[in-house]
C-alpha cells in the first residue's frame, strides 16, 4: 500500500482543499469554446477534464485512504 505520510500529503492537498470545484472553469472553458464555433478547443479543453477527474476520482477511490471523520 501506499506509506501514511504519502497518505496524508495526499489527502490534505487534494482531498480536502476546494481545488476541484475551481477546476469546473476548465470544463465551462471548453463548453464557452464549443459554442462559438471551436470544437476542437472546446472538446480538448473538455477532454482534459474529464481525464483529470477520473483519474484523481480513481486515486481517491482506489490507492488512497481518506477518511474524513
Amino acid at each position: 500500500m501506499v506509506s501514511e505520510k504519502l497518505n496524508l500529503w495526499y489527502c490534505d492537498t487534494f482531498v480536502t482543499q476546494p481545488w476541484q470545484f475551481f477546476f469546473l472553469v476548465v470544463a465551462l472553458a471548453g463548453a464557452f469554446f464549443y459554442g462559438r464555433g471551436k470544437h476542437k478547443l472546446g472538446w480538448i479543453l473538455i477532454g482534459i477534464w474529464v481525464t483529470v477527474t477520473i483519474t484523481f476520482s480513481a486515486l481517491t477511490n482506489f490507492v488512497f485512504s481518506c477518511n474524513l471523520d
